[in-house]
């Protein structure tokens, strides 16, 4: 994959933003937010640079290759399949981002306006393993 690690560290900025969404993180989010951190092998000052990011829109004006996106689309799915319900919150804001980004609402992972949490769950090693790819 070619993704910069400016567009990583975004993608997990991101992801993280959806984690904190609703009110309370469900254990299993962090659980995944936490081995994709360990996965993609992200710095200190990354996370200082995660935390200093409030501007989703200048998260995402940094996504810029494909890669990077879709990426980004199957974490996301990833962590909002995690507690094994998909919320509306976590539906909006996923919707909202495919579109900001320009990827189509026919993605594998998402069945008329659904998550497919078993088909989400079924690929977490190659999600993560994917990340520790791109940290390599």
């Amino acid at each position: 994959m070619s993704i910069s690690r400016d567009e990583l560290v975004n993608i997990l900025s991101v992801v993280s933003f959806l984690a904190h969404a609703e009110r309370e993180m469900h254990v299993a989010e962090k659980k995944v937010l936490i081995a994709t951190f360990k996965a993609a092998a992200i710095t200190q000052d990354e996370q200082k640079q995660m935390k200093s990011s409030t501007s989703l829109d200048g998260m995402l004006q940094h996504i810029q290759s494909d890669e990077a996106k879709h990426s980004l689309v199957e974490l996301m799915a990833l962590v909002a399949g995690a507690d094994g319900v998909f919320e509306d919150e976590e539906r909006v804001i996923i919707k909202k981002i495919m579109k900001r980004i320009g990827i189509s609402d026919d993605h594998p992972y998402f069945d008329d306006n659904n998550l497919d949490v078993p088909t989400v769950r079924a690929n977490v090693g190659k999600i993560l393993n994917s990340f520790k790819t791109l940290a390599a």
